[in-house]
C-alpha cells in the first residue's frame, strides 16, 4: 500500500494535496507529511502536516490536559534565545513553503488576492502571522520532528516522545486491506 493510502488511513479522510512523506516513525509508517501549500486557489499555510495517530493524540491531549500552550506563549515573550529561535524557525518554514511554489503558482495567489501571496510567503509556523504567540502544537511537532530546529515542536516531544510499541497504523492498513477483499 502506498504512503497517500496509508496517510488517508492514518487521517480518516481524503487528503488531496499531499505532497511526500516527510518523516516515517519508528515502526516504518509515516509520522510527517509534506503538503502543497496552494492548490486549486486553496493557501495550506501548514506545510509539516503530523499523520501519526498516536502524536496526534498525544498533542491533542496535551492541549486539552494542560497549559502548555500559554506556558509557551509566555516563554516566548520573557525568553530572549527561545524567541529568537522561533523567529529562525518561522522564518525558515516561510523560505522553505517558498521554495514549494513555483512561480506560475506565487503569481496565481496574487491574482487571487495580495493577502493570499504575503501568507504564503511570509507566514510562519502553521501559518501564523503575529509571531507573539504559539499557534499549534501539532503543526510545531511536525515542524521539529522533520527539521529538527524549532523549539516549541521540541518541547513537545520531550513531553510526549515515540511510543515503545505502537500497532495504530498496521491495524488500520489490515482492517482496510481485509475489508478491500
Amino acid at each position: 500500500m502506498d504512503d497517500h493510502k496509508i496517510i488517508e488511513l492514518q487521517l480518516d479522510r481524503k487528503i488531496d494535496n499531499f505532497l511526500e512523506t516527510a518523516l516515517y516513525c519508528p515502526f516504518g509508517f509515516p509520522a510527517v507529511i509534506t503538503v502543497k501549500p496552494f492548490t486549486n486557489n486553496t493557501a495550506a499555510p501548514t506545510i509539516y502536516w503530523l499523520s501519526c495517530p498516536y502524536l496526534n493524540y498525544e498533542v491533542d491531549r496535551l492541549e486539552a490536559e494542560s497549559n502548555l500552550i500559554s506556558e509557551l506563549g509566555k516563554k516566548l515573550k520573557s525568553d530572549a534565545e527561545f524567541k529568537a529561535l522561533m523567529e529562525a524557525a518561522h522564518q525558515r518554514y516561510a523560505e522553505k513553503r517558498k521554495q514549494l511554489l513555483s512561480a506560475a503558482e506565487l503569481q496565481k495567489a496574487r491574482e487571487v488576492s495580495e493577502d493570499l501571496y504575503r501568507m504564503l510567503v511570509e507566514s510562519g509556523v502553521g501559518g501564523i502571522r503575529e509571531k507573539e504567540g504559539i499557534k499549534c502544537l501539532h503543526t510545531h511537532l511536525a515542524d521539529f520532528l522533520v527539521e529538527k530546529s524549532n523549539p516549541a515542536g521540541e518541547v513537545v516531544f520531550n513531553k510526549i516522545d515515540w511510543p515503545e510499541n505502537c500497532k495504530i497504523c498496521k491495524e488500520r492498513v489490515d482492517e482496510f486491506e481485509s475489508s478491500s477483499n
